[in-house]
């Protein structure tokens, strides 16, 4: 029982930094900006999980590319093609800025769970005492 609460937590953590991660660099990478669209910096997103016990059984949250962008009309860029677009990733800030902030709670609460589990492995050896 006791290992299982230690891999619940670990694993939470674990999916949470990935999302952590992933939004970071959707942020980052929201302005970059291509001269074609096969260039465009792919988004990154944490790959779906299908059931708990899978999560609890992969070592961490995978992470996978998607090819999401929107072409901008800017003529004036030097980037520009020929018909006067660049192109970017289609990346909705908003959207990163809640997953990162719903991630980081997530993780959070999951580092009190650990910590919680400590404290109370730690008292349950000075019962014997």
């Amino acid at each position: 029982m006791a290992h299982d609460i230690y891999a619940i937590s670990m694993s939470g953590m674990s999916y949470e930094r990935a999302r952590l991660e992933a939004a970071a660099h959707n942020i980052a990478h929201a302005n970059t900006i291509s001269a074609n669209a096969t260039h465009v910096v792919k988004l990154k997103e944490v790959a779906s999980v299908n059931s708990f016990a899978s999560l609890l059984n992969s070592d961490s949250a995978h992470l996978t590319e998607v090819a999401q962008f929107k072409a901008v009309y800017k003529p004036q860029h030097a980037l520009a093609d020929e018909k006067g677009f660049v192109y970017m990733p289609d990346v909705n800030i908003a959207s990163e800025m809640l997953k990162m902030n719903s991630a980081t709670r997530a993780y959070e609460a999951n580092v009190k769970a650990f910590n919680a589990y400590k404290t109370m492995s730690s008292k349950s050896m000075e019962i014997g005492k």
